[in-house]
């Protein structure tokens, strides 16, 4: 084909590939309109079976688009001639006007809804907002009902003493009964007394009017054989807490103080003071004339600072 010609229906071309002769560089192997392509074939024969498809060619540059000719009948296929060597790549054509653009076809019909998605995760909770005004306080609701009546409470304290009435008139003197049996001679009593104004702390022995940690500097002495029979035991104003417990025991030494011992005989006051304060326990310990005696304080924590005071009972035969 002379490059001085155009192939005007190249656009309408079925088979439009790379033509090597053609100007406008598209393969018009067995095209009917292409009448200056250098290989088209001679008149179309009846359509025969389709080819094998060639290799694929770059795509020209766009011209702009011939007239629409006239169409003729279609002709039967001729049998597919031998291809040809691919010659040498002519020069590009320069490229044509752009075609006006055609006009907007009419809005296709709306598809149908699509199925809704999955729920998205949660967002995280937003920060608390501030606190609204308080709202006006409601109205007071009705009185209830009177509730059952309480358990009776405890016994109230016994009033005080009325007074003594005015003294009876003296009745007549009876006669005088007769002289009762002498009786046998009772044993006799006795108590020794300690006690001291200083303070007297934990362990501390008790003597008149002395206490200290030794025993010996704290001792009165047994004047004749006789029985212990009681011991009787303060702690004065001293504070004692609740449940604490303050001991008093009778020690005693038959050796002149060389060794000594408790003898059990244990009175205890147990706080809180006030209003505990005192205790007595009574004992039935057989001691001999000159043994040693005193009376160790247990005071259950700190010194007693006002001091104690104890009473040691006998019996005298």
């Amino acid at each position: 084909m002379p490059m001085s010609y155009r192939c005007y229906r190249r656009d309408w071309c079925y088979w439009r590939y790379w033509c090597y002769w053609c100007y406008w560089r598209y393969r018009c192997y067995w095209c009917y309109w292409c009448y200056w392509c250098y290989w088209a074939t001679g008149a179309t024969g009846a359509t025969g079976a389709t080819g094998a498809t060639g290799a694929t060619g770059a795509t020209g540059a766009t011209g702009a688009t011939g007239a629409t000719g006239a169409t003729g009948a279609t002709g039967a296929t001729g049998a597919t001639g031998a291809t040809g060597a691919t010659g040498a790549t002519g020069a590009t054509g320069a490229t044509g006007a752009t075609g006006a653009t055609g006009a907007t076809g009419a809005t296709g019909a709306t598809g149908a809804t699509g199925a809704t998605g999955a729920t998205g995760a949660t967002g995280a909770t937003g920060a608390t907002g501030a606190t609204g005004a308080t709202g006006a306080t409601g109205a007071t609701g009705a009185t209830g009902a009177t509730g059952a009546t309480g358990a009776t409470g405890a016994t109230g304290a016994t009033g005080a003493t009325g007074t003594t009435g005015a003294t009876g008139a003296t009745g007549a003197t009876g006669a005088t009964g007769a002289t009762g049996a002498t009786g046998t001679t009772g044993p006799g009593g006795s108590t020794i007394y300690l006690g001291t104004d200083q303070s007297v702390g934990d362990l501390d022995f008790l003597g008149l009017g002395t206490s200290s940690a030794s025993f010996i500097r704290n001792t009165l002495v047994i004047p004749q054989d006789t029985t212990i029979t009681g011991l009787t035991f303060s702690i004065r104003d001293n504070a004692l807490g609740t449940g604490v417990v303050a001991l008093a025991e009778i020690f005693r030494s038959v050796d002149c103080g060389d060794t000594f011992a408790g003898t059990g005989i244990i009175v205890g006051v147990t706080g809180p003071n006030p209003p505990n304060c005192c205790s007595s326990v009574s004992a039935s310990l057989a001691v001999d004339q000159c043994d040693l005696i005193s009376v160790r304080v247990t005071t259950g924590g700190g010194a007693f600072a006002s001091g104690v005071a104890a009473t040691i009972l006998f019996s005298v035969p």
